[in-house]
């Protein structure tokens, strides 16, 4: 399977995790779905389920219950917060757990936030990969920073 093969497979389903969330529950933050992938195989998985509560990747992190492999990578439908929040940003989570590459399905459609997860990531050593299926990804939150789908 080629890299752009598996990105799809895994970002879709992380939309599937995405797609979990009760838009009422999770307003006004947008679902988002992670997925932490090892040697090829989906190894925990998560999403954003209330306002206020860990976010996609957290919570992804939280399912894993132990520090990810060398090589692990986490795909994400929406890019990671990067600010400190009442949940604390999910760029310090994925730096902190040693996440070694992050594969973003859209960027934040928010002009203040957009593209500042894949510099802190990178500025980190990270590898980040983005724009994977990006219109399946926006049609996750329709109406999420301006986006009218």
């Amino acid at each position: 399977m080629s890299g752009s093969e598996s990105h799809s497979k895994f970002m879709r389903l992380a939309i599937n995790e995405a797609m979990k969330a009760d838009v009422a529950l999770t307003h006004p933050n947008p679902r988002v779905g992670a997925v932490i992938v090892e040697n090829g195989e989906v190894v925990a998985s998560g999403y954003h389920i209330k306002n206020g509560e860990p976010h996609a990747e957290r919570n992804a992190l939280m399912a894993l219950g132990r520090q990810p492999i060398h090589g692990a990578s986490m795909y994400v439908t929406l890019e990671p917060c990067s600010t400190r929040g009442r949940t604390g940003a999910c760029t310090d989570a994925i730096i902190e757990a040693g996440i070694e590459s992050v594969i973003i399905g859209t960027l934040d459609p928010t002009p203040a936030h957009r593209g500042n997860a894949v510099a802190v990531l990178e500025g980190a050593g990270i590898s980040v990969v983005t724009e994977v299926l990006p219109e399946e990804c926006e049609a996750v939150n329709p109406n999420f920073g301006g986006h009218e789908t």
